[in-house]
């Protein structure tokens, strides 16, 4: 069991250590919902590869983790922040707000009208096959 433990650690400090250049990227501000000035923890995109990526990683506040914890659960208004961000330069950004407003598509029409003037490059699509947060 220690040992689990110490791989589950030290991947932990490797992916704290992306905190900084996390911070940089998105100019301290949640990279979803774009709150300022709250406390902001780096989010490895689901699934969790053996190694820590960087490039899987983005900088969310309690309240967007909170939220993706529980997508299916999601009230209306919830998620309709992700309009920006559905547009980020930042691929895993991108593709997280677009795998979101699919998975309520059908629960909330105005997901569905956000993602049909969507584009996503090569580079996202990819991205965007491999989340899964189930």
């Amino acid at each position: 069991m220690a040992k689990g433990l110490d791989k589950y650690l030290e991947r932990a400090n490797i992916v704290s250590g992306f905190g900084k250049n996390l911070a940089r990227r998105s100019k301290s501000k949640c990279e979803l919902c774009e709150a300022t000035g709250v406390k902001l923890s780096v989010f490895e995109v689901p699934p969790s590869k053996e190694d820590p990526n960087y490039d899987r990683c983005i900088f969310l506040c309690d309240d967007c983790i909170k939220l993706l914890g529980n997508i299916k659960k999601s009230k209306e208004n919830d998620f309709r922040f992700l309009s920006g961000p559905m547009w980020s330069e930042t691929p895993i950004v991108q593709a997280t707000a677009i795998y979101i407003l699919s998975d309520i598509k059908a629960k909330y029409s105005w997901a569905d009208e956000l993602l049909e003037n969507a584009y996503l490059d090569e580079e996202t699509k990819e991205i965007l096959s491999t989340i899964s947060f189930e």
